[in-house]
């Protein structure tokens, strides 16, 4: 006899066992019927907001608990479960609207609750229309067979199968295809509609004359296949996800790195990239392709949209302004996504269910919650997969290493005795002190550390560094400075070297300055090393290593890790720091910023310059900057400043001193000149100028820090000037002059000190005046000091010595408590450790990409990255309050497609990029009907002006019905099942008779379909904003078509440092670098470009699925009259003139470039007269401004 239900439960409970139905209902699927069934006919009226009875049928625990008559559902009990009693009988109380439920709808309900009422974990109901599904869009894709048509002479005229379709939808209205258009019209139609550029005359003839009878799809062909397809078809999508190259909001301040996501995007039309994986790469390419430079360059498309700077990086998340910047910005990831690749209006349901498509609140915050753990940052990635790939097994090698030095420490940790951990706690009070006294100093230091040598198997391997001077000079002291790396102040000094002087660089008959090879030389520490130049002269000075330093400072040769470096090496000569030319060496690990040749000689003594050791060490300072002329706004204006010696003097050096001012931001080399001449005379109006320094040919590099030294030959004057022909750029269209102090040497005499100084002009302002420039100050020490602050590093601070004998010290007690075995094995960790890094440094700098990735915070601003990327807690804000948190969600997406799931199967320890990965997969599902009929939707709309659908963005109720349902479903299969490439598509658009038709109107269409909705003619277009600007720079043979890389500026950026102004009408139109393709135009938000605004280019800020299309008086005044038309104009001109002879060939090479034809005998006559009487310049702009230039037929 079977056991009764009731008999089971309760034996189960007495064995202290729970009903299997309550185990799995956690974990089952709830039947997709069932689930339908409550959403459509009972969530309306019993939800988290509106519980009618007091019931809300939303979450099983809800249902369970049930309202004022008891619980709905009993799991395992339709007996006990209220909803069953209400919904069933003659005349049942439920649902209070609609037909009652049918016989099988209550049959599910009860085998539901009988086999357990499975409902997974945290699965909320919520109101769905019983209409919702199906709809159009949402309907499953079946590639539909061709229409039948009525007329056998018309089906002759199909190319592709495109055409049967737009032919069957016009005889249905008594019309037909127009005329087939002429090659000159064809090849200018597909020009711009694939290009993006008219043609050249060449290639009209070429067509036009080409008597294959597959000249026009040899032409498709050659057109799809040219690098400019991508540029144009790129901007296209550029517009859909509404990148640009600011932030937004108020504070719009600039993206440096936004630009590879927009050359990924060209290059991914380009290369035809199958649209599933181009989909994929723009949300989850750093997953699913994280070792490739397009699987992160494509997640730009997640940080394309605009950024809230003052709501992210100025305001708290706990405030309500930073949640409000927090919640938009997911919010503008989830719609940019769903409305791009789906087309569908998902931010509707932010607040409120969605009021006409099937989508609830609970399915937006579920795709909210796909993004949780996204911010927008700067990403690196390396550009060359062998670099990546050598990085990546770097590091990896490193977290290995650094995994067994931390398990090794842990040993040595045990073995510690008491004694030894005094002095590290000794040890460590006096680094801290330290770290105190020079943490300004620190925070000032340059990265660059010095010279290093390469790796060498031996001590006893000699190795070499030398200088030059540029000239012999008398050789007054010699420093070396040891270098600081991991916490030594003379990391890689030789134990025995030599420095020799010679004035030949292959030392044949050097001068021995200090041999020090004899004996092991005790060690440095901070201390700079100070030898005598012993009365010599020479142009070069060498250090050679004959005994090598040991990386690991244990001095063991089983190491194998012996190199040679000095942090920095000066030479003073009369009194003065000496200028070196150049750095030449046995070899060097060249691992910049860290470690070069020229670091040797770069500023940095130890970790200090000589402004940090002045002021942070010394105390010393400068009250003055400098001189500083008045600022101009052209590069190429003189300035001069001039100095009265006050007498005749033999001027035997000249320093011109950098300027490096205080109140400024860090800036070396500030207001030194690019082209400059320097002359003496004894007349103060200098009518006959010796000139004894010409840098007026070609720019000067900037000095940085470092003063320029002049030394005339035979020259005795009174005055000394400084003439700057090109001025130093200060920013914001602002150049001037400035210098830090004007030094003249006379017998080791400064005779400028103090002496007084004219200007053309001066800006007289606080630190900055003409005096300044011979006050004996740099801007940041004394000019008389220097031999002094270097001589002084040869001491070494009492704290220092402490801290170094106490490292020994530390040193030798660890060295007799660790084992031989456990000291090589340390040893050996630790120079496979400082190889790996040295490789590591000597890779390639990474580029940088803005992106959608985990931020680690910045400002007021803390992102993810400190949680290890785990994704925020999402919940459905009640009407989108975000300080009315509802319910809390899983990542999901949306429940409208009945044969494509919508729940994600994640793992519980899933990453954040794991929910990225099952968005992108049920997006590009193959049976998900919206991304196909959505993109192939937009393809259409682009080349004829006017989708299937004519609301690209809107799939939905609330967009337009396609006027053509089959087409799009075939060009959609079409794409989907013949590896999703668009060149193909676009292949089969434009090679159709339908596209190929001419655009005159007709009287019989113009009665029947005055909009051309069902295509019985091509539509007239009016070219984008970046078509105009392009076709004008080719046109007048001035566009430039380099590819890629950071965009150029048609602006002048004034005040970055807070609300950033772009000043576009400061912008010189001639300047070269701005006559690239419009898609490389760096695109402002809050200030659009005046110009291209006019031409209705699309709003950086919005996301514009279809262009406007106006025509205003505006738009052709501008067209005459903006500086860049005007420019243009000229530039038209003169590459006319300068190609053809008479004013008949020019007219008619203008015409034909311009226009694409030949000119009829009536606009001769008339441009003829035209040009006589206003000039070619005028005539070219009357050709830009024709709507035959603006305008494709």
């Amino acid at each position: 006899m079977p056991t009764s239900q009731p008999l089971l439960t309760a034996l189960l409970f007495i064995l202290g066992l729970t009903p299997l139905w309550t185990q799995v209902r956690a974990a089952e699927q709830m039947p997709r019927q069932v689930r339908l069934l409550l959403e459509r006919r009972c969530v309306t009226c019993h939800n988290e907001q509106e519980s009618q009875g007091k019931l809300s049928l939303s979450q099983f625990a809800a249902a369970q608990r049930g309202g004022e008559s008891g619980p709905a559902i009993v799991a395992g009990k339709p007996g006990e479960s209220l909803l069953l009693a209400y919904v069933s009988g003659a005349d049942p109380e439920m649902p209070k609207e609609g037909p009652p439920l049918s016989d099988t709808e209550i049959a599910q309900l009860r085998d539901w609750i009988q086999s357990g009422a499975a409902w997974p974990k945290n699965t909320i109901l919520t109101e769905r229309s019983s209409a919702d599904l199906n709809w159009w869009s949402l309907q499953p894709l079946h590639q539909p067979p061709l229409p039948r048509l009525r007329s056998i002479t018309r089906a002759n005229e199909l190319r592709t199968p495109i055409d049967a379709f737009v032919l069957a939808q016009l005889e249905q209205r008594d019309l037909g295809f127009s005329s087939a258009a002429d090659r000159p019209t064809l090849i200018r139609r597909l020009y711009f509609d694939l290009l993006g550029l008219p043609p050249t005359r060449k290639e009209i003839h070429r067509f036009v004359r080409d008597l294959d009878p597959h000249a026009y799809e040899k032409l498709l062909d050659r057109l799809l296949a040219s690098p400019r397809y991508g540029e144009r078809w790129a901007r296209h999508w550029l517009d859909l996800v509404h990148y640009g190259d600011t932030h937004g909001y108020d504070k719009d301040k600039p993206r440096p790195n936004a630009w590879p996501y927009r050359d990924y995007v060209i290059s991914a039309f380009n290369m035809d990239k199958p649209y599933r994986q181009f989909i994929r790469e723009q949300i989850a390419g750093d997953v699913l392709w994280p070792n490739t430079t397009d699987g992160i360059t494509a997640t730009g498309f997640l940080a394309a949209g605009p950024w809230d700077f003052i709501g992210h990086a100025e305001v708290p998340e706990t405030k309500i302004d930073g949640q409000v910047a927090r919640h938009l910005d997911r919010d503008d990831m989830v719609t940019t996504t769903i409305s791009t690749f789906l087309s569908t209006t998902v931010q509707c349901a932010q607040c409120h269910q969605h009021k006409f498509d099937p989508i609830s609140q609970h399915d937006y915050y579920s795709l909210q919650a796909v993004f949780a753990a996204l911010d927008r940052a700067d990403r690196p990635y390396d550009s060359d997969p062998q670099v990546e790939r050598r990085r990546r097994q770097l590091a990896t090698r490193l977290k290995e290493l650094k995994q067994q030095q931390t398990a090794l420490q842990e040993q040595i940790e045990q073995k510690k005795t008491d004694p030894i951990r005094k002095l590290e706690k000794q040890q460590k009070k006096l680094q801290t002190q330290l770290q105190k006294s020079s943490a300004k100093a620190t925070a000032r230091s340059a990265p660059a550390m010095g010279y290093h040598s390469q790796v060498a198997q031996t001590e006893a391997t000699h190795k070499w560094v030398q200088v030059d001077l540029g000239q012999s000079l008398p050789l007054d002291q010699i420093l070396l400075f040891g270098a600081h790396e991991y916490g030594w102040s003379d990391f890689g000094f030789p134990h025995r070297f030599k420095i020799e002087a010679a004035n030949d660089p292959s030392f044949r008959q050097p001068h021995m300055l200090a041999d020090q090879t004899a004996v092991d030389q005790p060690r440095p520490g901070a201390r700079a090393l100070r030898f005598a130049g012993q009365g010599h002269q020479a142009r070069y000075l060498r250090v050679t290593a004959t005994r090598l330093w040991n990386r690991r400072r244990q001095g063991n040769a089983q190491t194998k890790d012996w190199i040679f470096a000095i942090g920095e090496l000066a030479i003073l000569s009369n009194g003065h720091l000496a200028k070196v030319h150049n750095v030449t060496a046995k070899d060097s690990i060249e691992a910049l910023p860290s470690w070069g040749r020229q670091n040797l000689v770069d500023g940095i003594y130890g970790k200090f310059n000589l402004p940090d050791l002045a002021e942070v060490e010394y105390g010393i300072t400068s009250p003055t900057n400098g001189y500083h002329s008045q600022m101009v706004p052209a590069a190429d204006t003189v300035k001069w400043v001039q100095v009265d010696l006050g007498a005749r003097y033999p001027v035997q050096q000249i320093e011109l001193v950098p300027a490096r001012p205080t109140d400024w931001k860090e800036t070396s080399g500030f207001g030194f000149p690019v082209r400059f001449r320097l002359e003496v005379d004894n007349d103060p109006k200098f009518p006959n100028p010796q000139l004894i320094f010409d840098q007026e040919q070609r720019d000067f590099a900037n000095p940085g820090n470092q003063p320029v030294v002049v030394r005339p030959q035979n020259t005795t004057a009174r005055y000394v000037r400084l003439t700057a022909s090109r001025l130093w750029d200060r920013g914001g269209e602002k150049h001037a002059l400035a210098l830090a102090e004007i030094a003249v040497f006379s017998e080791g005499q400064n005779v400028a000190q103090g002496a007084p100084v004219t200007a053309l002009d001066s800006i007289e302002a606080n630190r900055w005046q003409r005096k300044f420039i011979t006050d004996g100050f740099t801007s940041r020490t004394p000019l008389w000091n220097v031999e002094g602050l270097l001589l002084a590093r040869t001491a070494v601070p009492a704290d220092q010595q402490a801290l170094e004998t106490l490292t020994r010290q530390l040193e030798d007690q660890l060295r007799g408590i660790v084992p031989p075995a456990m000291r090589r094995q340390q040893e050996k960790l630790h120079a496979e450790l400082a190889e790996i890094q040295s490789a590591m440094q000597t890779l390639p700098a990474q580029q940088m990409v803005y992106a959608g990735t985990v931020h680690h915070g910045s400002g007021a601003f803390r992102g993810t990255g400190h949680t290890g990327g785990k994704p925020r807690a999402i919940h459905v804000l009640t009407r989108g309050d975000v300080t009315r948190p509802g319910v809390l969600v899983e990542p999901g997406t949306l429940r409208i497609i009945n044969h494509v799931p919508a729940q994600f199967s994640l793992k519980p320890d899933h990453s954040e990029g794991d929910r990225r990965v099952a968005l992108a997969e049920w997006i590009t599902h193959q049976e998900n009907p919206l991304v196909w009929r959505s993109i192939a939707n937009r393809i259409w709309q682009y080349h004829f002006g006017r989708g299937i659908v004519d609301t690209p963005n809107d799939l939905g109720r609330m967009g337009k019905l396609p006027t053509h349902p089959q087409l799009l479903d075939w060009l959609a299969v079409e794409l989907r099942d013949r590896g999703q490439s668009l060149k193909r598509l676009h292949w089969l658009i434009c090679n159709s008779r339908t596209y190929r038709q001419i655009s005159n109107r007709h009287p019989r269409g113009l009665r029947t379909d005055r909009d051309n909705l069902y295509l019985w003619r091509m539509n007239r277009r009016k070219l984008e904003a970046e078509a105009i600007r392009d076709a004008v720079l080719w046109v007048s043979g001035r566009l430039n078509l380099q590819m890629g890389g950071p965009g150029f500026r048609d602006f002048v950026l004034e005040k970055p440092e807070h609300s950033p102004h772009y000043e576009y009408d400061k912008y010189d139109p001639r300047n070269p670098a701005g006559h690239r393709r419009a898609v490389y135009r760096f695109l402002v938000r809050s200030q659009p470009q005046p110009f291209m605004d006019t031409l209705d280019c699309a709003d950086p800020s919005l996301r514009v699925d279809k262009r406007n299309e106006t025509l205003t008086a505006l738009q052709a005044l501008s067209m005459l009259n903006n500086k860049f038309m005007v420019q243009m104009a000229d530039e038209f001109a003169e590459d006319l003139i300068s190609h053809y002879d008479g004013t008949q060939a020019q007219l008619n090479a203008a015409v034909q470039r311009s226009l694409g034809r030949s000119m009829r005998p009536d606009e001769r006559e008339a441009l003829t007269a035209y040009t006589h009487q206003h000039g070619l310049v005028n005539t070219c702009r009357l050709l830009f401004n024709l709507s035959e230039f603006m305008f494709v037929d």
